[in-house]
C-alpha cells in the first residue's frame, strides 16, 4: 500500500449526525482549552467537519465551542460513553490537542476528565497519551527509537484488544502526514495478521 487513501478504514459519516456533532463538539472544546485557537487546530477542525459531513447548523455549533462558547462537556461525553466511539474519540481529542505541536498540561487535564466520563481505564489513557507523544517524536527521526516503537506497539495492542475502530479521518500522527500514512498501513497489517508489521 503506497498511500493513506489505500488503507481500508471505516467512514464516521455513517454514524447518526447527532453523534457526529457531539464528537466534534468535544474535539472543539479541546481546541478551545488553551489560550487561543491555533490556526492549525482550526484547520484540522474544519477538515474534520467536512469529513464528518455535518449539517450547516451543527458546524456553526462546533465552531462556537471552538471559539469558547461554554459546553456541558460531561453531558456530551456521557452520551458518547454509551457508544463504540470512546477510544476513537480519545485518539482524536489527543490529536487535536497535539495539532499545534505541543500537548499542554491544561489540555492533558481536560483529556483526563473526559476519559473519566467515558469510563476509560486510566492505564489505557496513559498508553494512548504515550502513543501520541511517541508518534510525534518518532516522525522526526530517521531511525526507529526502541522506546517510541514500544509505545506504538503497546497502543496498537490495546486498540486491537479493545476492537477499536480507527476511522479514515483519524490522524495517528497529526504533525507528519507521511508518517501518519505509515502508521495507518502498519495498523492495518497489525490487525489483519496479528504481527508487529513494523
Amino acid at each position: 500500500m503506497a498511500a493513506g487513501r489505500d488503507v481500508d478504514m471505516p467512514d464516521i459519516s455513517r454514524y447518526p449526525w447527532q453523534r457526529r456533532k457531539d464528537y466534534l463538539m468535544l474535539v472543539a472544546a479541546v481546541a478551545a482549552s488553551d489560550d487561543e485557537l491555533h490556526p492549525d487546530e482550526l484547520a484540522l477542525l474544519q477538515t474534520w467537519m467536512e469529513q464528518f459531513k455535518l449539517p450547516p447548523k451543527s458546524r456553526q455549533a462546533v465552531l462556537a465551542v471552538a471559539n469558547r462558547k461554554p459546553l456541558e462537556r460531561e453531558a456530551v461525553a456521557k452520551r458518547l460513553s454509551r457508544t463504540d466511539l470512546k477510544y476513537s474519540l480519545m485518539l482524536d481529542l489527543m490529536g487535536m490537542a497535539m495539532a499545534d505541536g505541543v500537548l499542554m498540561d491544561k489540555e492533558i487535564s481536560m483529556l483526563r476528565g473526559v476519559a473519566e466520563v467515558l469510563d476509560l481505564d486510566p492505564i489505557h489513557f496513559n498508553i494512548m497519551i504515550e502513543f501520541i507523544h511517541s508518534a510525534h517524536q518518532a516522525s522526526q527521526l530517521s531511525n526507529p527509537e526502541p522506546l517510541y516503537e514500544h509505545n506504538i506497539e503497546s497502543a496498537f495492542q490495546l486498540m486491537r484488544d479493545k476492537k477499536v475502530r480507527l476511522f479514515r479521518h483519524t490522524l495517528l500522527c497529526v504533525s507528519n502526514p507521511a508518517f501518519d500514512r505509515q502508521l495507518k498501513q502498519r495498523w492495518t497489517r497489525f490487525v489483519s495478521d496479528g504481527t508487529h508489521g513494523g
